[in-house]
């Protein structure tokens, strides 16, 4: 039989893991500077891009910084890719 104060201390020990492990989930992130200098940049970028026939040649935007990148340069390897051609922001 297990004592009481045993799983008054387990109860508690998972209660502060999950709390820690939420917090460091939570945390981070973009800050508005950094933001704006990437949209800064992906309007600057986005009269330059060139579009090919081929999908992984043609030139697309970076999300994180706005540059000028391809699709084989950000993919590599055999696994299959989802192309989202539409999104909401």
């Amino acid at each position: 039989m297990t004592r009481p104060n045993h799983n008054v201390t387990r109860k508690l020990v998972l209660m502060f893991a999950s709390l820690a492990l939420f917090a460091t989930a939570c945390g981070g992130g973009v800050t508005s500077e950094e933001a704006a200098a990437a949209e800064a940049a992906a309007a600057e970028n986005a009269s330059l891009l060139e579009y090919t026939e081929s999908v992984d040649t043609s030139q697309v935007l970076t999300v994180a910084d706005g540059s000028i990148t391809t699709l084989s340069e950000v993919v590599t390897g055999d696994r299959p890719v989802l192309l989202w051609y539409w999104a909401p922001h």
